[in-house]
């Protein structure tokens, strides 16, 4: 890559808003987790490999959690801009139940 590519590249980059680079780095991002995923797959090819189906459980397990972890964070920004408290009709349902 030549320096008047690379100086192009970089202006461009310093000028993209943050939904733009949230896009460009979450396309790269996803695209690689899907591959890693892709990848695990491979792991249950019987012919290739031994496994127990607690072993599979337990892979599956952390990914299931880890990947609930991040999609609350994403969650729970929206949640904080408009928090509020009540003891309305919510408070009155829970003892009903």
């Amino acid at each position: 890559m030549s320096d008047v590519t690379k100086n192009v590249a970089v202006d461009i980059v310093a000028q993209e808003t943050k939904a733009e680079k949230f896009i460009r780095i979450g396309e790269y991002r996803m695209n690689k987790a899907l591959d890693a995923i892709g990848r695990l797959e491979n792991l249950a090819n019987r012919s290739a490999y031994e496994y127990t189906q607690e072993q599979a459980e337990a892979m599956f397990s952390v990914l299931e959690q880890r990947v609930a972890d991040i999609k609350a964070k994403f969650t729970a920004a929206k949640q904080k801009e408009g928090v509020s408290f009540s003891f309305g009709t919510k408070a009155g349902q829970e003892g009903a139940r």
